[in-house]
């Protein structure tokens, strides 16, 4: 049975052109789907086939793979081939884009098939935390997506994928002296962390406010981004190193810029300045709803610690209060 289904798959993917696939195609891929969960060596098979077939045939079955693995199926038996077949496509578009002459009859059907391969590749590097590690290193791939971010949504997603960053953080409010570990995931850059820090602590803080579920369910991307703004309820500091000096959080940069204290970043939080940003909810794109972006606090620390972390932040208690004249850069 199983032989069967890959078998008629992979002639309706020989001849898929692209577009809307048809009643004998759809009636070949529900064959897979279930083949698929009876016996899942099948996928591993059938990853194995991309590079045989012609590119509007490789994106569809990429793309199937990718939703056998959006229903539990172990990502291993195809992500290594399908982020394969996405190396190999991504120079060979990029080659066309860079040069002088207009794409190539074959540049232009690998462009046309790169979006649902790009599905794929969310899909599965989603859950392959290792390669996504291994790929952002790499300066050069790095460089052919962002010089194709604009002319496909596939190296924006990717990128997307590859910038984004989890951790932990521990939040200092500066004029109540009080602390928080907190845990961020899949986020690029700091507006995104500050709307979802906002979102996080509500009006638990001096400052706080009700959160705007309209811009936070796009922020998490529970829902899809429209346009809208959010603005900064604090000052957002790190670090520099120097004692009672904090240096501003830029919105547009990396969250991967705040700074560390014994390994753990770290983030003040102060009475916002005359003029706090706004900023709007492009901030959140392209939106990986396979990489959801949130934050959540996991506690807050006691009062002990708290002064501990203040102090080896340059900020040392004095009382009950935080010591006065706290400078920025």
């Amino acid at each position: 049975m199983n032989d069967a289904a890959l078998t008629n798959l992979l002639i309706a993917c020989r001849v898929y052109g692209g577009g809307r696939v048809d009643a004998r195609f759809n009636e070949a891929a529900q064959a897979f789907y279930a083949g698929a969960k009876a016996q899942p060596k099948i996928v591993s098979r059938a990853a194995r086939e991309l590079r045989s077939l012609p590119p509007p045939g490789a994106a569809i079955l990429a793309n199937m793979l990718g939703t056998v693995v959006e229903k539990g199926g172990a990502v291993e038996r195809s992500g290594p081939a399908v982020w394969e077949l996405f190396l190999a496509w991504l120079p060979q578009i990029h080659r066309g884009f860079s040069g002088k002459k207009s794409l190539s009859p074959r540049q232009q059907q690998l462009l046309e098939a790169f979006q649902l391969l790009g599905q794929s590749v969310v899909s599965h590097l989603a859950m392959m935390p290792e390669e996504r590690t291994l790929a952002r290193e790499n300066a050069g791939l790095m460089a052919q997506l962002l010089d194709l971010q604009d002319h496909t949504p596939a190296a924006a997603w990717v990128r997307q994928m590859l910038l984004s960053r989890s951790g932990g953080l521990v939040v200092l409010h500066l004029p109540s002296g009080r602390g928080f570990r907190l845990r961020y995931e899949n986020i690029v850059n700091g507006f995104h962390l500050f709307t979802l820090i906002q979102a996080a602590f509500g009006e638990s803080l001096p400052g706080g406010r009700e959160p705007n579920r309209f811009i936070v369910d796009m922020a998490r991307c529970v829902t899809l981004v429209e346009e809208g703004t959010d603005e900064a309820w604090w000052s957002y500091g790190t670090p520099t190193g120097k004692p009672g000096i904090q240096a501003a959080i830029s919105g547009e940069a990396s969250v991967d810029d705040i700074e560390r204290i014994d390994g753990t970043q770290v983030v003040f939080l102060s009475p916002p300045l005359a003029g706090a940003p706004l900023w709007d909810t492009s901030f959140f794109t392209p939106q990986l709803f396979a990489m959801p972006a949130n934050v959540a606090i996991e506690g807050e620390l006691a009062a002990q610690e708290s002064g501990e972390w203040l102090v080896k932040a340059g900020f040392p208690f004095i009382g009950d209060t935080v010591a006065q004249g706290a400078g920025r850069q």
